[in-house]
């Protein structure tokens, strides 16, 4: 896991340091750049942690969908919310297409053959028919752990819960900061041990 700088020097980098940053945590969007890096607006917040700029990007990122919901589906902001949400990689994705932090994270999809074909083959039919349902977005939970069996009954709850495509973007959303936070503690464990 990378060394994250001292809070207070992150916020004095330039931007593309401050991106490199934000990649550390979350996986690459330009659409989460532009709303938060790039907005002057949000960068004006007084924090004083990584934890909270994290949670002012979960509460930056739940207006967007309260916005553009109020605004309707042809919105711009559905465009960059399935761009957030859709940079997540899909789980059991292949190896190859996982970024270092991801490949760490579902590693820990334990249970007997995980990487079996068959759970693989489950895992791709509930990717797709998540997608199918809540089109533009991908199924995004924190593993934490958990087995891939107790994931597969969460992504089957989530595409049989009726939730609407703002519902499953704001479940999305704590999630994704759910894992930018525990990336956090695993950047700070580090840090520690140096």
């Amino acid at each position: 896991m990378t060394r994250l700088p001292n809070f207070n020097d992150f916020l004095s980098l330039e931007l593309p340091a401050q991106v490199d940053v934000l990649d550390v945590l979350f996986e690459h969007t330009d659409s989460l750049v532009w709303f938060t890096l790039q907005n002057k607006q949000f960068m004006s917040g007084r924090w004083s942690s990584y934890k909270e700029f994290l949670e002012a990007i979960r509460s930056r990122l739940q207006q967007v969908c309260d916005d553009t919901e109020k605004e309707g589906i042809s919105s711009r902001g559905v465009d960059h919310l399935a761009n957030i949400i859709g940079a997540h990689p899909r789980l059991g994705e292949p190896k190859a297409k996982l970024s270092e932090h991801s490949k760490r994270e579902q590693s820990k999809l334990t249970g007997t053959g995980n990487n079996s074909p068959d759970v693989l083959a489950k895992l791709k039919q509930l990717n797709d028919k998540y997608e199918s349902t809540y089109e533009g977005l991908k199924f995004v939970v924190f593993v934490n752990g958990r087995s891939y069996e107790q994931i597969s009954k969460v992504m089957e709850q989530r595409i049989n819960s009726g939730n609407t495509w703002f519902q499953e973007c704001r479940l999305a959303v704590d999630e994704m900061v759910d894992i930018a936070l525990d990336r956090l503690d695993k950047c700070s464990e580090m840090k520690g041990k140096i």
